[in-house]
């Protein structure tokens, strides 16, 4: 439902709140300044933010705002947006110094405005649906994953990269090389990979290669069995574990991937591999 003024907020006690806030056209709101930390994510249309003595800054769609609680600040629309938010309490980051520090880092003494790109937003969109999801529920563990949501979305944001390039299609190629690092076990797809960076299947695939000195499926596939192969070397893992660990679902492409790469099968290649160490520990 489109509102006329900012949404009210209160925190639980484990201090985390998801929020969504559709402005209507008219849509008014005094400087404030909240208790609470935000993020806010920009998913359609455009605003103006600005603190006191500041110029106005646009934020137009796929923006983050990462707002300090305390900060005095005004958002005005230009198009009406859509904003999907994270709220959360001083408590809740105290609880772990070292997202603390992540927070402090992006925020620093006044907001931080960042355009990470549709990569980063995908990946945002999914973790705010997910803790929609928790906190209309009731199920056991509700508000530890609700907080885990949270530490996933600050930790999401850390890691984007600061510096701004004059290049932005190498730089959502690049985002989604880094997304899918991190992510290489989820069913990615060249199709999939292409809509995240928002350009075509010629001019992704070759900036890929580019950036990677891989084509998409090669840099996948050797994520994926880099991965599976430091699982069965550790000697914890069965190959039915290892490889569903890495991403793979049919267990007879992984062993054909997997001697491809290694030149034996994932049970002899791993035997091989433990040698060294159980003949040292004889």
């Amino acid at each position: 439902m489109a509102v006329f003024r900012p949404i009210p907020v209160t925190l639980p006690a484990h201090g985390v709140v998801f929020a969504e806030s559709v402005h209507a056209p008219g849509f008014q709101m005094a400087e404030r300044a909240d208790s609470f930390h935000k993020i806010i994510y920009v998913l359609h249309g455009r605003a103006d933010y600005a603190e006191p003595g500041g110029k106005p800054i646009p934020v137009p769609a796929g923006s983050v705002l990462c707002v300090r609680g305390g900060t005095r600040h005004r958002i005005a629309d230009t198009e009406p947006p859509t904003l999907l938010l994270l709220c959360f309490s001083p408590p809740f980051l105290a609880r772990d110094a070292k997202l603390e520090a992540l927070w402090n880092a992006l925020a620093g003494r006044h907001a931080a405005i960042l355009r990470p790109g549709r990569p980063w937003g995908h990946r945002f969109e999914s973790l705010w649906r997910a803790g929609i999801v928790e906190q209309a529920g009731a199920l056991l563990g509700r508000e530890t994953a609700i907080r885990a949501v949270a530490d996933n979305i600050l930790v999401s944001l850390a890691r984007l990269p600061m510096a701004t390039t004059a290049d932005q299609a190498r730089r959502r190629v690049e985002a989604v090389a880094r997304l899918m690092a991190e992510t290489f076990f989820e069913p990615w797809n060249l199709e999939e990979a292409c809509a995240r960076a928002g350009m075509s299947r010629r001019h992704f695939s070759n900036l890929f290669r580019e950036i990677t000195g891989r084509s998409f499926l090669e840099k996948l596939t050797e994520l994926r069995l880099v991965h599976a192969a430091n699982l069965l070397r550790d000697g914890q893992h069965s190959v039915l574990g290892a490889a569903f660990s890495s991403g793979y679902g049919d267990l007879s492409h992984f062993y054909r991937l997997f001697r491809q790469r290694h030149g034996q099968p994932p049970k002899a290649w791993a035997d091989c591999a433990r040698a060294p160490f159980l003949k040292s520990h004889q």
